[in-house]
């Protein structure tokens, strides 16, 4: 620009001397007559005239270029903020034209990316929110740059969206030794842990990504993948075969023995063959027992739900005929039972399903109760459900067992190592599946060495019917 306006002036001048030059030659031709100076004169005049009026409009010119650059500069400054003013607009003949296009151009691509990255950003943020998985991601200077609901939820504390140190979020030591490992050997990790015991076990596999963005700077993409149903589940496998080759080994092992024991000559004392062969006898039908237990199971799960079935019965009558069933278990305890359910009460309810559920909870109410305890039967109609509850003064369930009594052959380890109960260890898994097949629920309360409660919530056809 400078360069340009010092090349304007000189051509200016040049073009003044040669002026005056013209008009000296013309004074020494004419100067005889009077009247040339007034000549000379105007004609400086005009030459100084026309020579401040091309000064002015070169001055304009270059004014209002500069203008045009200074709005250019000022635009760039802006788009490097991330703000973006009105396209600057000259005409074609303008020297600038092409350099506004550039910059105007510039604008709207370097828009159409931010407008881009921040429709990702928001795509990418809701993915975050809503992620099932929890994700965190920290710098090279170990501090959370991101995270998730998912992530908060799993650790159980709210995470500062300010950059923080990870330790104030993360403190489990399994967790922060694999973030430490995966920087020192800057290779991706990956392990089970557990984030809390039992009862309310939870336990997430963590893997860790490095990701190199330089020599000196690196991020961590930590994730928790809730993994707790199939660990419970594979748990739950272990111990069903383990519970079930129990269960079998027993009374095979009996019937093997006492039957090498009678082939050995023990079958020539007819005393003794009897005794055996009732011992034989017993453990074959534990046998049966625990296969009818096992198939019942099987066809439950088997059957689709339906509330088809439902039809009104007497409970007091259907308890009643269960406790008969169970009176010289009763009697062998000692227990008082307080039934009272009214002999008016009709609930609607599947009687090929109720019956064995009913079964199943007095037959653990006394089994597991203490001697001279006492067994409480109460049934109640509300609304939408009717609820049956049978309470005990046994030994109880821990806190931990409770989460487990529904599962296949398991017991609890107060009755392995308090008393000897006999049974297939399936009973109350049955009940689970056939309540779940009528609609309903089943709920345990229990307290170690004060009782348990066992409470069946199924839900009422109609209101007439609960009424009857």
């Amino acid at each position: 620009m400078g360069n340009h306006w010092q090349r304007t002036v000189r051509l200016l001048t040049l073009e003044n001397v040669l002026m005056l030059c013209l008009v000296i030659v013309v004074m020494q031709h004419y100067a005889k007559i009077h009247w040339s100076w007034v000549v000379v004169g105007w004609l400086v005049l005009v030459i100084v005239g026309l020579s401040m009026l091309e000064l002015g409009f070169v001055w304009f010119q270059q004014h209002e270029r500069q203008k045009t650059i200074d709005r250019m500069e000022a635009k760039l400054r802006q788009m490097s903020s991330r703000q973006f003013p009105p396209h600057i607009l000259l005409p074609q003949s303008d020297p600038l034209y092409s350099l506004s296009q550039a910059v105007n151009q510039l604008e709207s691509f370097q828009r159409s990316q931010t407008q881009r990255a921040q429709l990702q950003e928001k795509e990418l943020m809701m993915i975050m929110r809503y992620l099932p998985v929890g994700v965190m991601v920290i710098d090279h200077h170990r501090q959370v740059q991101l995270s998730n609901p998912a992530l908060a939820e799993l650790l159980q504390q709210a995470i500062n969206t300010v950059a923080h140190v990870y330790t104030k979020d993360i403190q489990l030591y399994a967790l922060t030794k694999l973030i430490e490992d995966t920087i020192a050997t800057q290779q991706n990790q990956r392990a089970t842990i557990t984030l809390k015991p039992a009862p309310n076990t939870q336990v997430v596999e963590a893997t860790t990504v490095y990701i190199q963005s330089s020599r000196a700077r690196f991020q961590i993409v930590l994730m928790l993948y809730d993994i707790t149903e199939v660990y419970m589940i594979e748990q739950m496998q272990d111990d069903f075969v383990s519970n079930a080759s129990h269960e079998l080994k027993t009374p095979i092992t009996a019937i093997a023995g006492f039957t090498e024991t009678l082939l050995s000559g023990a079958k020539d004392d007819p005393e003794t063959l009897t005794q055996f062969l009732h011992i034989i006898a017993d453990e074959s039908q534990r046998l049966i027992d625990l296969i009818q237990d096992v198939l019942s199971l099987s066809r439950i799960r088997a059957q689709v739900p339906s509330k088809g079935t439902q039809q009104p019965v007497k409970l007091a009558t259907v308890v009643g005929q269960e406790l008969t069933l169970l009176q010289q278990s009763i009697d062998q305890h000692q227990l008082t039972i307080d039934n009272q359910i009214s002999s008016t009460l009709t609930v609607p309810g599947d009687l090929q399903k109720l019956t064995p559920v009913i079964k199943n909870l007095l037959s653990n109410a006394i089994k597991y109760n203490r001697p001279r305890g006492r067994v409480t039967i109460t049934a109640v109609t509300e609304t939408d459900q009717w609820l049956l509850r049978v309470q005990d003064t046994g030994i109880g369930i821990s806190a931990e067992d409770q989460q487990r009594i529904f599962e296949r052959f398991y017991r609890a380890s107060a009755s392995r190592s308090q008393q000897e109960v006999s049974g297939t260890g399936l009973g109350l898994s049955i009940v689970k599946e056939l309540v779940s097949a009528m609609h309903g629920h089943i709920q345990v309360t229990s307290q170690r060495g004060v009782g348990t409660t066992m409470t069946v919530s199924l839900p009422v056809q109609s209101k007439k019917t609960a009424k009857d």
